[in-house]
């Protein structure tokens, strides 16, 4: 499987004209993009007693990463329309 994915890799950088920082940028989004999920999915699994047994998450430690998901998530959507429309925060920048 990872060959498969290092011979599509190596076709999308062998495409003429392509801008290969736009190629970059994008792989980065969708990888921001899909880590909420997997976050979300470890949320769970900590808190599962049937898993972890008495080492299931303090409150703390839930709100603690909840707010990180929540955090992480809002990054990522705003990187993503950064990438998308460059120009969409440039209000905000000043310039």
């Amino acid at each position: 499987m990872l060959t498969l994915c290092a011979v599509a890799a190596a076709g999308i950088v062998l495409i003429p004209g392509l801008q290969l920082v736009y190629v970059v940028l994008v792989v980065n989004v969708v990888a921001v993009l899909a880590m909420p999920p997997a976050l979300v999915f470890l949320f769970m699994l900590v808190n599962d007693k049937e898993v972890v047994g008495d080492l299931v998450n303090p409150l703390w430690a839930n709100i603690l990463s909840t707010g990180v998901v929540l955090l992480l998530t809002t990054a990522g959507v705003l990187f993503g329309i950064s990438i998308l429309s460059p120009n969409i925060f440039a209000a905000l920048g000043g310039h």
